[in-house]
């Protein structure tokens, strides 16, 4: 069975590779009058990095619950403290790659291309700016999420719990019908048994006048 966190972090390392990429070409656009189809690929590419960075921050933070996790009993998951403290060195390193790129993306440009690019680094810098504004704010609306999510499961489990104490009162009742049921079962059989006993002995008696009166 493949290791959840391996699977991760792999998913990590390619992203950021993926990110690198696509960084160098951004750098390329960045410090540089655009053409309007170029603007367009820079901004593609700006929101494409963004949108990796916000994938590998969850993701690294979900690497990071899993060490957590992992930490309190190594045993249970199989696990070394070597191999966590590995896992921590690779969360650790990837958190400062991930700062390091978001500094990239809300670099201006400096002011000899800003110069050189008629004002462009300074429409760049606002552009730079807002989306570091929507970062932020995408950032918040996922703790949000989260936190919902947590909301829910905790409600959930509530929910879980109650049903679970309900369906065990259910069965205990359940349990005493049964045995009021065999003991209604045990009485209407005696019953039934002197009924038969008694309608078998007027039967009896009216054979014995039938009998005497034909004497």
């Amino acid at each position: 069975m493949s290791d959840p966190f391996v699977i991760v972090q792999e998913d990590v390392t390619a992203s950021f590779d993926q990110a690198k990429t696509l960084l160098v070409s951004w750098r390329k656009l960045s410090g540089k009058r655009r053409s309007p189809q170029e603007e367009n690929e820079y901004q593609f590419m700006t929101d494409e990095i963004y949108s990796t960075a916000n994938s590998i921050g969850t993701d690294l933070d979900e690497l990071q619950e899993t060490i957590d996790v992992a930490r309190e009993a190594p045993e249970d998951y199989g696990l070394s403290l070597e191999q966590i403290s590995e896992r921590q060195s690779f969360v650790s390193t990837g958190r400062k790659a991930l700062e390091e790129m978001r500094r990239a993306l809300a670099q201006p440009v400096s002011k000899a291309k800003a110069k050189a690019s008629g004002g462009v680094a300074d429409e760049q810098q606002k552009q730079n700016e807002h989306h570091t504004v929507e970062f932020n704010h995408h950032q918040v609306q996922q703790q949000v999420l989260m936190e919902q999510q947590d909301e829910h499961l905790d409600a959930m489990m509530d929910t879980v719990r109650n049903l679970h104490g309900i369906a065990g009162t259910m069965n205990t009742e359940l349990d005493d019908q049964a045995i009021l049921l065999d003991e209604m079962d045990g009485l209407v059989d005696s019953t039934q048994s002197k009924l038969t006993a008694a309608r078998n002995t007027v039967n009896k008696f009216l054979r014995d006048q039938s009998n005497s009166s034909l004497r």
